[in-house]
């Protein structure tokens, strides 16, 4: 698949899943560097520069984390990213992605939300790129069922996750999902979700970064030796 500029879709093999769903969130080595919300906000972090589209860096604290996103100057509580936002990490040199949370991540009920939706996208050193989409769907009150399709791929089985309701964070760890590709540019985004799980949604996408877990070379060489190379995990916290 050829996508706009040139670049080709690169699809990660997802082979592994259930033994990477066993695991937890991925285990990384010393050497890697847990980027913070924080960090996120103020535009550098673990080796990484941030920047953001629709708005400016900022982070919101609420049910008990602080988390990164877009908003307006002077304004914390919009500080998530919402449609025609974005906020993506990037580095020259390249960088392997360990993991990353994502936070307020629902499906409905808790504050009249559609069911949400995430997007990641990677684009390598090589020009080439992934594509990931969570989205958080809801089957019943206190359900834990979120979906993952990565480069148009949703074959990969249900993912399970923590309940979300209301005055949980709603967190979401994710792993290893792009492998041991060196990525040039990290960007999250929110899609427009037609799904209405239950309740008002009168409120579309939108969401913020808990954290980013960055794993330099030749450091990655070493994560992946212990066979953790392109395994995805996933879990939700509360």
């Amino acid at each position: 698949m050829t996508l706009a500029g040139g670049g080709s879709a690169m699809r990660i093999p997802t082979n592994g899943l259930a033994l990477a769903l066993s695991m937890g969130m991925l285990s990384v080595g010393a050497s890697a560097t847990v980027i913070t919300a924080t960090d996120i906000a103020s535009g550098y972090g673990g080796g990484l520069t941030f920047s953001a589209t629709g708005g400016e860096l900022g982070t919101k604290t609420e049910h008990g984390i602080t988390a990164a996103g877009v908003g307006v100057a002077g304004d914390s509580g919009t500080n998530e990213i919402g449609l025609r936002e974005s906020l993506t990490a990037s580095s020259s040199s390249g960088f392997v992605l360990g993991g990353f949370s994502l936070a307020f991540l629902y499906d409905g009920p808790e504050f009249g939300d559609v069911e949400e939706i995430a997007r990641i996208t990677a684009t390598f050193l090589d020009g080439s790129s992934s594509v990931a989409v969570l989205k958080n769907v809801y089957l019943n009150p206190g359900d834990d069922f979120v979906s993952l399709t990565i480069d148009g791929d949703s074959s990969m089985p249900p993912l399970a996750a923590s309940t979300a309701v209301f005055g949980s964070p709603g967190t979401v760890d994710v792993g290893a999902i792009f492998g041991k590709n060196l990525i040039g540019s990290l960007t999250f985004d929110a899609l427009y979700s037609n799904t209405c799980g239950t309740g008002k949604c009168n409120n579309q996408s939108d969401f913020s970064i808990f954290q980013i877990i960055s794993v330099p070379e030749p450091a990655s060489l070493a994560l992946f030796a212990l066979g953790l190379g392109g395994l995805l995990t996933f879990r939700r916290r509360r």
